[in-house]
């Protein structure tokens, strides 16, 4: 079994220690949040990543950035653990992107950290990270996998058909399995880090 790069190891410890410091404020999340770290502690594969790619969005990272050094530790470990690898991702957008409202094309990127096209290959865990330009809506959406966001710099987030809620720098974002949900930006770009159990 390969040994997992020290810029990603640096990476999957600052999100867990990042989650771990909200787990008591949201303990529904934590099964989850214990099943894809327990994965983690076995390396994927390393054989499939995608060629490094970044996208006109990407240019609101150094905001987005200044945003997270504001937050509560461990969220500026996090921030240079994050922008250590960022050189090393393949954005994209969304698919179908170009169908929503005009202004979100080039306004959103998403990259794969952990996972199928990301720097790790593997089939039970998904990290990725989603950045927004300021006051960019992503769109409302769901899927099977249960969801955690890990956010470094601030937004609003949404469930259902509820009210659009701040999250700061440090919140989490649980998301049950096919809840429908939304995130928009604020004056500054939104910067999150995603997991999901895929399971085995």
């Amino acid at each position: 079994m390969p040994d997992r790069d020290k810029k990603l190891q640096c990476l999957i410890d600052a999100t867990e220690a990042g989650i771990l410091a909200r787990a008591a404020d949201y303990s529904d999340a934590m099964v989850m949040a214990e099943q894809i770290f327990s994965a983690l502690k076995n390396p994927g594969g390393l054989d499939t990543k995608e060629p490094p790619a970044r996208l006109e969005a990407c240019g609101h990272l150094e905001n987005a950035y200044r945003q997270a050094s504001r937050g509560p530790e461990p969220i500026p470990a996090l921030r240079d653990a994050f922008a250590a690898i960022e050189p090393a991702l393949a954005w994209s957008r969304r698919p179908k992107s170009a169908q929503v409202a005009e202004d979100f094309y080039d306004n959103h990127a998403n990259a794969i950290i952990v996972g199928e096209g990301g720097l790790e290959t593997r089939r039970d865990v998904r990290i990725g990270v989603s950045l927004l330009a300021p006051e960019i809506v992503y769109p409302r959406h769901h899927h099977p996998p249960e969801e955690l966001y890990l956010v470094l710099s601030p937004g609003e987030w949404m469930q259902n058909d509820g009210p659009m809620v701040a999250k700061r720098a440090g919140d989490l974002v649980h998301n049950p399995p096919n809840v429908w949900h939304a995130m928009q930006a604020s004056k500054t770009p939104l910067l999150a880090i995603w997991c999901l159990w895929i399971g085995n």
